[in-house]
């Protein structure tokens, strides 16, 4: 499992010995007691270069020709991976004798040239009538070599070389299985599930072009992507046919043409990938990230989204019992009170206080499981009725304000500048 960035590590903290420890303990191994590294540059960097004196007896370098004999007995490939094998060097194997045989043939008809030119230098002397004839067949002669030629002397397919050039994305799906993805290709699972099919086609890029940006800042951090809300969530073929039955086709090409239609551009702050945040309903508001997530960022500021009023997922009312209620939230006094007692910028409740304990209005949404920060409470004797307006933590863009933003003729580029301030969209 080689999705741990320990690099940063190290320079940041330069306890050697710890850090690797800590890496080794991330490595999973079965047979054989031997750690076989892969593109670990940093790690090689430290050993060949500074080889501290503490790390001599637990780390060192091994040639591959010592691992060979290991090697060919502890990875054990499927049969399929062996087959793949084995046509990829039937194939390899069959340009190599083609490229020699074009090669072997071009020589014989420059040695039949050679000689065929040379008769004619000779007998030009004598017959100056029949010289036409000979370079005629002569040259005929090489032109329909060539031609028998060209098709062997055709360069290599490049799809080798365009798969090196292909950004994998490393997917953890809840059934315990780790998938290895192509990113446009990840991204219109991704669309698929974190957005409705049917919305409009303006929303739909404006999402491809954020979650492609939350992509591919995780894969520079090394953030572990799952296939749920925890990170962005992610459905295959297979998952989507479930979802859409008879319309998969149309779905799956209208998600496919918004990904392909922004492939490659991304949102950037002064350079960088900005935290590409949203979220499906606001309040009205969107929220400050220091609000949720302690950490403030310029492009992650509260801002207007009226739209998002008029659809259906704005506002929701639940109804718990007041002893669960507090049960969740750590409070033995079954006689506690309940009091919002301050809503921030953005109308979301900032402070509560359930008894003598106050909770900001987020940790309280999580704790209860609320679809908003922004709601409103009444308690009647052991029930307690909450209405929240909006859906999610309401940092970065909202989805349902996106499409009704798309529904009045806004672009994909207008959408994404109106949630996230003084940003650039770019490849």
């Amino acid at each position: 499992n080689n999705d741990y960035e320990f690099s940063q590590d190290f320079f940041i903290n330069l306890n050697l010995k710890e850090e690797l420890d800590k890496l080794i303990k991330r490595i999973h191994f079965d047979g054989h007691k031997i750690y076989i590294m892969s593109a670990s540059l940093a790690l090689a960097t430290i050993l060949l270069t500074n080889n501290p004196k503490e790390l001599e007896n637990d780390y060192k370098y091994i040639s591959k020709s010592s691992l060979d004999p290991i090697i060919n007995t502890s990875i054990k490939l499927d049969e399929k991976q062996i087959q793949e094998v084995k046509e990829e060097k039937k194939e390899t194997k069959q340009q190599t004798d083609s490229v020699k045989k074009a090669q072997e043939q071009q020589k014989n008809t420059d040695s039949k040239n050679s000689t065929s030119s040379k008769k004619s230098a000779s007998n030009s002397s004598s017959s100056k009538k029949k010289t036409p004839t000979n370079k005629k067949a002569s040259t005929s002669k090489s032109t329909t070599s060539n031609k028998k030629t060209a098709p062997n002397t055709k360069k290599p397919s490049t799809n080798t070389q365009n798969i090196k050039n292909q950004t994998l994305v490393t997917v953890h799906r809840s059934n315990g299985s780790v998938e290895k993805i192509e990113l446009e290709e990840y991204l219109i699972g991704v669309v698929a599930g974190e957005m409705p099919a049917s919305f409009n086609s303006e929303a739909l890029k404006a999402q491809a072009v954020v979650a492609r940006t939350y992509t591919l800042k995780a894969l520079k951090t090394g953030k572990k992507l799952t296939d749920t809300v925890v990170t962005q969530v992610y459905k295959d073929n297979k998952q989507l046919k479930a979802l859409w039955g008879s319309s998969y086709n149309t779905y799956y090409q209208k998600i496919k043409n918004a990904v392909n239609a922004t492939k490659g551009l991304t949102v950037k702050y002064k350079g960088d990938y900005i935290e590409a945040l949203y979220y499906s309903t606001s309040n009205g508001y969107s929220e400050d990230a220091e609000n949720v997530f302690v950490n403030s960022f310029p492009y992650l500021q509260s801002v207007e989204s009226p739209w998002d009023k008029n659809v259906s997922s704005f506002k929701k009312t639940v109804t718990m019992n007041y002893s669960d209620v507090l049960k969740k939230l750590g409070i033995t006094d079954k006689e506690a009170g309940i009091e919002i007692i301050e809503r921030n910028r953005s109308q979301r409740v900032s402070k509560i206080k359930v008894g003598d304990k106050e909770f900001t209005g987020a940790k309280f949404r999580t704790l209860l499981s609320l679809r908003s920060a922004d709601f409103e409470i009444e308690k009647t004797g052991n029930t307690l009725k909450i209405t929240t307006r909006g859906f999610g933590h309401g940092v970065g863009m909202s989805q349902y304000g996106a499409n009704e933003m798309a529904k009045q003729k806004k672009t994909y580029q207008q959408i994404i500048k109106h949630y996230y301030k003084g940003v650039t969209i770019s490849k």
